[in-house]
């Protein structure tokens, strides 16, 4: 074991010590590891959106945004679609189970965006890093 395995270990402990600590005391602070890989302690609404694992997943603010406009015109052009062909006769009724899930994933992905911006900023008040978006 290295010096620094040494240190690390020891500020582990030291951290997993606080957090046994907090949870007596009835606080519902998180034990995560930060992007820096330490372990660090994080107030529920300090952690934000966190990803489930390794593998291509949305991890910024941007990319949810992204996401957010590619199902707000998914649903708009679902809207558009079934406008169109009512005025034909010939009304497209598969596209409005469509247009609500894709509805929904828009508003979840705010909901998402909302949630992770207020985190960064109590995050930034607090002067802690970012939680690692997987565990390792």
């Amino acid at each position: 074991m290295t010096a620094d395995d040494a240190g690390r270990a020891a500020r582990d402990e030291a951290a997993r010590a606080e957090h046994r600590r907090l949870r007596e005391r009835g606080e519902a602070w998180r034990l995560l590891r930060t992007v820096d890989g330490e372990l660090a302690l994080y107030r529920p609404e300090e952690v934000g959106f966190v990803g489930g694992g390794p593998g291509v997943m949305v991890r910024t603010v941007g990319g949810l945004w992204a996401l957010a406009v590619v199902f707000t015109a998914f649903t708009v052009v679902l809207v558009l679609a079934l406008s169109v062909s009512w005025t034909q006769g010939r009304p497209f009724w598969g596209a409005v189970p469509l247009a609500l899930m894709s509805a929904a994933f828009t508003w979840y992905a705010v909901a998402i965006i909302r949630k992770e911006k207020r985190a960064v900023g109590l995050r930034r008040q607090r002067g802690v890093p970012a939680p690692a978006r997987y565990p390792y």
